[in-house]
């Protein structure tokens, strides 16, 4: 390492606040390792029986998650330590490293950094505190940045995935129409003829009047369905917030939210159903810009799904909405029930387009995926749901005080 030994190892953060003797002995003292590209230093969980100073070179810090796949942590270059705060905690090493391209460093094991830090003046010392301080605020707010980031493109890809179904959804209805209202069209048109003057002469003939019997009660069948069937192809459309228009306006979300609740009342009424609101705005925080409209379909359709699974067979039971800010520039609408709750196979589905547990009692599976696409796309917010068996299911929407353009 030539004449200016001791001068280099004080580049290194955690070395500088020793003396210039101290740097030499430690120069003199510690070994020299190199490794090769691709090269592990060492793993997750193996002891930590040394640190590390990158003399040339470049490796990565990195872990995997619990699905087995890669997390770099960081890349740091020549002139940067790793693996000093496991050493100075004697616990096993949290992450691997691995080196980039070939690398040498200077090994610096437990003995030598405690005989080192122990000859230290106090100054000395708190210096290393401080370094190790700012070392370990470094690490964890990468590891938060690392996390966030993660988390983020979980639930964008999710977003993602949810527009895709609901454009296909919405992109199936729209070819439906044009088959649907030829159907009705022909339907029409059979009805309008049997009902004529030429099968009415029929009439006095009992095996034609059979007949014309039998083709007017498989017309009403027909009619009957295809009417259903337009019906839910008005709903697949729905799914789509495209296919929904609504106003901008600046209100009072705590108004709007009662407005909303009261319309609703008499008939959830009617099913034993009591609605209850929470709302901790104060008058100043109340002011949202936003579309009432939506707002109103987002808590109807959780409304009826505690009607509908939380409470069924009009069973009847409390359902809570509550409405308070999320930050300086949010607010937070939940609805709570009290009820049946949900499986976890269930919660995790719910917002997916057709997927219901209500199928015999009129249950199409859009509602959720209606109120998902409009809580993320309309009103540009997030959407969550906290549910156990037996203990209730909370639905939580969080948007911004003043919806973009």
């Amino acid at each position: 390492m030539g004449m200016n030994t001791a001068e280099l190892l004080r580049q290194f953060a955690f070395l500088s606040p020793f003396s210039h003797e101290q740097l030499e002995h430690i120069a003199a003292t510690a070994p020299h390792f190199c490794y090769q590209a691709g090269e592990t230093i060492f793993k997750s969980g193996d002891p930590s029986g040394a640190m590390y100073l990158i003399i040339s070179g470049k490796v990565k810090i990195h872990r995997h998650d619990e699905k087995g796949a890669e997390i770099i942590l960081s890349q740091i270059n020549a002139g940067s330590v790793f693996g000093e705060l496991a050493l100075l905690s004697n616990q096993p090493r949290m992450a691997s490293v691995t080196a980039v391209v070939d690398s040498e460093f200077l090994v610096i094991d437990r003995n030598l950094l405690m005989d080192t830090i122990a000859a230290a003046n106090p100054d000395s010392i708190l210096k290393l505190f401080a370094v190790l301080g700012n070392q370990i605020r470094s690490v964890n707010e990468r590891e938060f940045r690392e996390l966030l980031n993660q988390r983020t493109l979980a639930a964008e890809m999710e977003i993602e995935r949810q527009r895709a179904l609901t454009q296909m959804v919405a992109g199936v209805a729209h070819e439906l129409n044009t088959p649907l209202g030829v159907i009705i069209t022909a339907v029409s048109i059979i009805e309008r003829e049997l009902g004529g003057e030429t099968f009415t002469q029929l009439a006095d003939d009992p095996d034609a009047s059979q007949v014309v019997e039998d083709l007017q009660d498989a017309l009403r069948l027909i009619k009957g369905n295809v009417q259903r069937a337009h019906l839910l192809v008005q709903d697949f459309k729905k799914v789509s917030v495209s296919q929904l228009t609504d106003v901008k306006e600046p209100m009072s979300l705590s108004e709007a939210v009662r407005e909303i609740v009261n319309l609703a009342k008499a008939h959830f009424r009617q099913s034993g159903m009591r609605i209850e609101i929470k709302d901790s705005l104060k008058l100043t925080e109340q002011t949202w810009e936003g579309y009432r409209g939506y707002l109103s379909q987002i808590l109807l359709n959780f409304l009826t799904n505690v009607q509908r699974y939380a409470y069924p067979d009009q069973t009847g039971g409390l359902a809570e909405i509550y409405i308070k800010t999320a930050g300086e520039d949010k607010f937070c609408v939940s609805v709570k029930d009290y009820g049946k709750g949900m499986s976890p196979n269930v919660r995790d589905r719910v917002f997916e387009p057709f997927f219901t547990t209500g199928r015999s009692t009129g249950g199409t599976g859009l509602g959720m995926a209606i109120v998902h696409n409009l809580v993320t796309s309309a009103l540009r917010g997030a959407i969550q749901v906290e549910s156990e068996p037996g203990k209730g299911t909370e639905f939580i929407v969080t948007f911004p005080r003043r919806i973009p353009d």
